[in-house]
């Protein structure tokens, strides 16, 4: 459905403007294009979207691929969609880790314990260091169990999603988008990575979450409408694949 007959005005119309270029095929499989329209809440962000300079227009493109990307590497590792648990309440004994920090800190063990055993493998077995060392490697290794059992857990809970989506962009350095991994004000706890445009003047930044929880898609929400777990708030994929800009002039 085009623009006439929605009942918006012109300022929320403006993101229906497709100019189509060619995309390869296997993303075009992954990302189909949307069945029904954008409510409210994604016209307007689209509209501040479309507002935006081209050089931040541009990078948004590149990290919305880095997204569509890492969720699409999580599945094939084993990452489902729409996880629940308790677990995800802070316990002061014993925090919340989500997988991405679970995953470090095997690896992390496992760097000592390869460690610890290259250090016995040169001590003489009488020498009084191999002792000590025996005693940290055997305690490492119970350390790492320990890690492994952890990740071990069901992956793609939504503070799992969140913090890895957060982790991936940030590690590309965006000059023209501020990213969080926030909580939702609105029940039920939930939490997303969220975007806003670097723009000091905008009391009215264009904020967009990277949300796959619920599908296991890289699906992308206006914020004030995600934020009030409101209806209305998909942006659909065509907007990222076809509207912005490659690159910068």
């Amino acid at each position: 459905m085009g623009p006439s007959g929605t009942g918006l005005d012109a300022d929320e119309r403006r993101g229906y403007h497709v100019g189509v270029r060619a995309l390869p095929l296997a993303l075009l499989l992954v990302l189909p294009a949307s069945a029904e329209p954008p409510g409210r809440p994604a016209l307007r962000t689209r509209a501040r979207l479309d507002a935006l300079p081209v050089e931040a227009r541009a990078e948004l493109r590149k990290l919305y691929f880095r997204y569509v990307d890492v969720v699409s590497q999580r599945l094939d590792q084993g990452w489902k969609e729409g996880v629940l648990t308790e677990a995800v309440i802070e316990d002061v004994d014993e925090p919340f880790q989500p997988a991405r920090l679970l995953a470090a800190s095997v690896q992390k063990r496992q760097q000592e314990v390869s460690s610890l055993e290259k250090t016995l493998a040169k001590a003489p077995p009488d020498a009084p260091e191999h002792a000590a060392t025996l005693r940290r490697l055997n305690a490492k290794k119970s350390d790492l169990k320990a890690a492994e059992t952890k990740l071990g857990r069901e992956k793609g809970l939504c503070r799992d999603w969140s913090d890895m989506i957060w982790s991936e962009i940030t590690t590309l350095n965006p000059s023209y988008w501020a990213v969080e991994d926030r909580r939702r004000q609105a029940r039920p706890f939930h939490t997303g990575a969220v975007l806003c445009a670097s723009q000091e003047d905008d009391s009215h930044p264009a904020c967009l979450v990277f949300d796959p929880w619920e599908e296991g898609k890289p699906e992308v929400f206006a914020f004030e409408a995600w934020d009030s777990h409101d209806l209305g708030g998909k942006i659909p994929a065509d907007y990222f694949l076809h509207v912005l800009p490659e690159k910068a002039p």
